[in-house]
């Protein structure tokens, strides 16, 4: 297809020197071209940033900045959305990856179907694996393999989607707001919950649709958000009840100036 519309990819980094060259290079590497991507360090401890900003010199697609201090994934996503032009964004965790396709397919199915966001499955994969691994899988004998692909699951609840799986029109940001920065973890689920509703009685604000094919590479590892939760479900109960909170408080007040940050229009 054409590339006329300008995608922004934002993609946080923080601590990851081991993964970003692989994330960024999947990016560079997309049958779709017309791109920005702008990675946000969090102030690593680590060289990651160092390692992000030789890309700047590779490719002028890209531009690699830094947070002034360490203030959480959910700021790095809204510093990067915020110095963004494109019409439509896409976010990736610095240790995950993009199938080749991932621009390409989204852009075209949220044209075709004349949507405002689209999501799709991410396959899981180990914590040593290479990009170039990852290019190899059998596509095929993995989507018969389901628990390798974290998917929505309607049954589950509109929650379950994958972050790293989805496209947001630009206006979704200027309407409803950009991520709760008071939440280091699970600002996705409330930001779902804010366009979807929490229970099927909620009225679902954005017109969506469902991918059925995979357009991320999900690494878990000893280090990532997804094993930490599982290690401390103690830890998981206490923010997805300050994700309930964030939630609640809008749904009672509104999503206004006053508890929500927004993407100029």
């Amino acid at each position: 297809m054409k590339n006329k519309q300008l995608i922004s990819v934002i993609v946080s980094l923080y601590n990851y020197k081991k993964y970003i060259k692989y994330c960024v290079q999947s990016i560079l590497n997309q049958t779709y071209k017309n791109f920005e991507l702008i990675v946000v360090d969090d102030c690593s401890t680590d060289n990651s940033y160092e390692k992000a900003k030789k890309f700047e010199k590779k490719d002028n697609r890209v531009k690699v900045i830094r947070l002034d201090k360490n203030s959480g994934y959910s700021r790095a996503k809204n510093d990067g959305i915020i110095r963004s032009k494109g019409e439509y964004i896409t976010t990736l965790d610095a240790d995950d990856m993009m199938t080749k396709k991932s621009l390409e397919i989204r852009i075209k199915n949220m044209l075709n179907h004349k949507v405002q966001f689209i999501y799709a499955d991410a396959i899981m994969v180990k914590n040593d694996i290479s990009l170039n691994d990852c290019y190899g899988l059998n596509m095929e004998k993995i989507k018969d393999v389901k628990i390798k692909i974290a998917h929505y699951d309607p049954s589950n609840g509109i929650y379950n989607i994958h972050a790293q799986s989805v496209m947001m029109n630009r206006d979704v940001y200027k309407k409803y707001g950009l991520y709760d920065e008071n939440l280091r973890s699970r600002s996705d689920r409330e930001m779902w919950w804010r366009l979807f509703g929490k229970s099927p009685s909620d009225k679902q604000k954005i017109k969506s649709y469902y991918l059925n094919e995979p357009v991320a590479y999900y690494r878990y590892h000893r280090f990532s958000m997804w094993r930490k939760r599982k290690r401390k479900p103690e830890y998981d109960l206490k923010v997805i009840k300050k994700s309930e909170k964030a939630y609640e408080m809008r749904k009672r007040e509104g999503i206004n100036k006053n508890n929500t940050i927004f993407l100029e229009k």
